[in-house]
């Protein structure tokens, strides 16, 4: 899973550099746009000798900017896409102090 981790941050860490971190803010206070990137599931699906062989792991990935930045998010999305990732866009809002969140969600086969 490690492996897998840190393919996904080098790809969201070359669309903003030193804006990445897993799971919380820590260390991003004071940027206005950076990413936020977490496993939110790790599931069997597949069964043998009553032990798991393959597994779906879930990565969430918000994207949080200061206002509405579309150049921002085609570069996010060109970089999964040419990496190989598949992903889904699952929400976009705007937070009380007026910056976007979009949330994305990409599944990958653990084996």
């Amino acid at each position: 899973m490690q492996e897998k981790l840190e393919a996904l941050y080098s790809t969201l860490n070359s669309v903003i550099p030193g804006k990445v971190s897993y799971g919380t803010r820590v260390g991003l206070e004071n940027d206005p746009n950076y990413i936020i990137y977490q496993e939110i599931t790790n599931r069997a699906i597949v069964y043998a000798d009553d032990k798991s062989i393959a597994k779906i792991a879930t990565f969430q990935i918000s994207l949080i900017t200061e206002k509405k930045d579309l150049s921002l998010e085609e570069r996010l999305e060109a970089a999964l896409y040419f990496m190989g990732y598949e992903y889904d866009l699952l929400s976009e809002f705007v937070n009380e102090d007026g910056s976007i969140n979009r949330i994305y969600e990409i599944k990958q086969e653990v084996f």
